[in-house]
């Protein structure tokens, strides 16, 4: 069909330049001017026009063919989808999120294909190969309970991040403690101190340990009924005031360590990450009540509470109590390390949500710790009651689910205008080329972080039928000049699109042509070809940003006995044209929008017209390119009044 093609389309330039040439001929011929006179007026005017429109109209005929003669196998191309993108917005835009129950299992159902800067969807062979590796199958079932693979697999293991563990390291408890969170985020730098169990020294070593990210503290108080977090805030019958709940913990600790972990997770934005205590009550220790009695540590907080491996509260550990809203679940028991084999404890617990903050870290460099540890809450996979509760919190770690989108993605344009990342619905002549386009664009969820898709995977292409184009098709749209050429302006279908590739409409096509026919007896040949140019519109709320003038062509040969003609046609084609896009690509670490300029190539591949007509019924079959196949059957006629 390919060969067909270009056989067509290099027929009507030999026959557009032969019949140039018999009418440049016709009038030297006796017989003709004899049964033509009309025609020969002014030979000399008519023979130039018509062989300069024989000319054109090889050109056009070749470029035609010069285009069904490429690989079919796209229609569109990016020119340029610059490798030097330009910062145009920085991290002032905000979006609203919330940690309300109603929203803590909101998830996304769309399939996203890309990460900003890695693989999104990691592929299955990558997981497989990380869960049959050594180390994870040493802890098979803690890793899987907090889809650790599926992280990895996407290639966060923890880089930039530095982590202070703060542990008795004089055993084996803090090389546990390490091994664990090495394990989760093997990239980060983990510093070790060995601290003695007292309040100023561990003050100290807070004041003078590196600057760090991420604190863990997988230690607590013991718990009793009388002594836990609740007793911090409550007093047996009513709620203590902010004042005697600060007064309480500096009574128990003293002001220079409480002092030391408030100016440090406000002044550094750190977070600290505390084990909930292994006494299995209903309250944890009564070290993770601080953000209860200082409001500034709220978002530097992470409580955290033991799962078994049946993803049951630990028998040992105590529960959220009324740390619930920023208490969290992950494995303790049965941990394998290089020292120790089973071992068990909220201690263990605590690293792994360590670790989980530096993959999140890594992966989104620009999110606050206030937002860190509001996604790990948003995102954990809700164990026991429904929503938060006192016994888990937010539920089980889920890394699988924090390195994914969380709410609706959106789409923030170069004009700060933030839209929902709906599809498009896009139609007309070039919509086949826009949807081939092979573009990635970057879109964001509630929490303000940047994934990738691909621009057609949003494009819902609306079917083009060239059967209502020819049923509105005349003879009579234009004005003739000298019997060949001609000029006017139609109604066209090149492109119609809505949602945050909208374009305004404008249907009109202002267009030149040649025209020309000739008989052999009562065989009559004739031919037409037209040449349109149109200037399509952006909508103001979109991710176009203008449009080069669209150029289409359209050429005709067919011929005529009686009342039955035979016509071959290429329709109206865009053969030059350019649509341009403003384009969100990602973040920078420091939260900068960053935004590429992408051009794609609106060049349509024709489609062929075979059309077989008997006084006013028709019969039509079109092989198109970008669309299915039509045949359709049409009586036409004219009623005059």
């Amino acid at each position: 069909m390919k060969l067909l093609k270009n056989i067509f389309v290099g027929l009507f330039a030999v026959v557009f330049s032969t019949t140039a040439c018999l009418g440049s001929s016709n009038c030297d011929n006796p017989w003709y001017r004899n049964t033509y006179p009309e025609k020969c007026q002014s030979t000399n005017g008519n023979a130039f026009l018509t062989l300069v429109g024989g000319a054109a109209l090889v050109g056009v005929g070749f470029a035609l063919a010069n285009q069904t003669s490429k690989d079919n196998t796209t229609s569109s191309t990016i020119s340029n989808q610059n490798n030097f993108p330009r910062i145009t917005l920085s991290s002032n835009i905000n979006i609203d999120y919330n940690l309300s129950d109603q929203v803590k299992n909101q998830r996304i159902s769309s399939s996203f294909a890309d990460y900003t800067a890695n693989d999104f969807t990691p592929k299955t062979d990558t997981i497989t190969n990380i869960k049959n590796s050594d180390f994870f199958q040493r802890n098979y079932r803690q890793y899987n309970a907090v889809n650790l693979a599926n992280a990895l697999a996407r290639g966060f293991n923890g880089k930039n991040s530095t982590i202070n563990i703060l542990d008795d390291f004089s055993g084996n408890h803090g090389n546990n403690v390490h091994y664990v969170l090495q394990n989760i985020a093997n990239s980060a730098n983990i510093n070790d101190y060995n601290i003695v169990y007292s309040f100023d020294n561990i003050a100290n070593t807070i004041k003078n340990s590196a600057p760090a990210n991420i604190y863990n503290f997988s230690w607590q108080m013991s718990s009793n009924n009388s002594f836990n977090a609740a007793t911090a805030i409550y007093n047996q019958n009513s709620i203590k005031t902010y004042a005697e709940s600060q007064q309480y913990f500096y009574n128990l600790a003293g002001e220079n360590f409480v002092t030391q972990i408030r100016n440090t997770a406000v002044d550094n934005d750190t977070v600290f990450v505390i084990a909930a205590g292994n006494d299995g009550k209903n309250e944890s220790g009564v070290l993770s009540a601080l953000p209860l009695a200082f409001p500034d540590l709220s978002g530097h907080f992470v409580n955290v509470v033991a799962v078994d491996n049946n993803n049951k509260i630990a028998w040992f550990s105590n529960q959220c109590g009324i740390t619930q809203n920023y208490c969290i679940g992950a494995p303790g028991s049965l941990w394998n390390t290089d020292t120790q084999n089973n071992i068990s404890g909220t201690s263990f617990a605590a690293p792994v949500v360590s670790g989980a903050i530096a993959v999140i870290r890594e992966a989104f460099p620009y999110m606050t710790t206030t937002q860190i540890t509001q996604l790990l809450f948003i995102t954990a996979t809700d164990l026991g009651e429904a929503g938060v509760d006192s016994v888990y919190g937010w539920g089980m770690l889920n890394l699988d689910n924090a390195t994914k989108p969380v709410g609706t993605p959106k789409i923030i344009l170069s004009n700060n205008t933030i839209q929902p990342l709906n599809l498009s619905n896009i139609g007309g002549l070039a919509a086949g080329a826009i949807k081939n386009a092979n573009i990635q664009i970057a879109f964001f969820d509630d929490f303000g972080r940047a994934f990738t898709t691909n621009l057609s995977d949003n494009i819902n292409t609306i079917p083009y039928s060239r059967g209502f184009e020819k049923l509105r098709e005349s003879e009579n749209d234009s004005v003739v000049l000298f019997d060949t050429f001609e000029f006017g302006f139609k109604e066209n279908n090149l492109l119609e699109s809505y949602g945050m590739m909208g374009t305004k409409s404008n249907k009109l096509t202002n267009f030149i042509g040649y025209k020309n026919e000739f008989k052999i007896n009562d065989l009559r040949f004739y031919h037409k070809a037209r040449i349109g140019i149109t200037s399509p519109t952006k909508d103001n709320d979109s991710i176009v940003s203008g449009f080069s003038n669209v150029y289409t062509s359209q050429i005709k040969l067919g011929a005529q006995w009686k009342d039955l003609s035979l016509e071959m046609a290429i329709p109206e084609t865009i053969i030059a044209g350019n649509m341009y896009l403003d384009i969100p690509v990602g973040r920078t670490a420091n939260g900068q929008i960053v935004y590429n300029t992408a051009t794609i190539d609106l060049k349509t591949t024709p489609a062929i017209e075979y059309t077989l007509k008997y006084k006013y019924l028709s019969a039509t079959f079109v092989e198109n390119q970008d669309y299915e196949n039509e045949l359709f059957i049409m009586a036409k006629t004219k009623v005059a009044f």
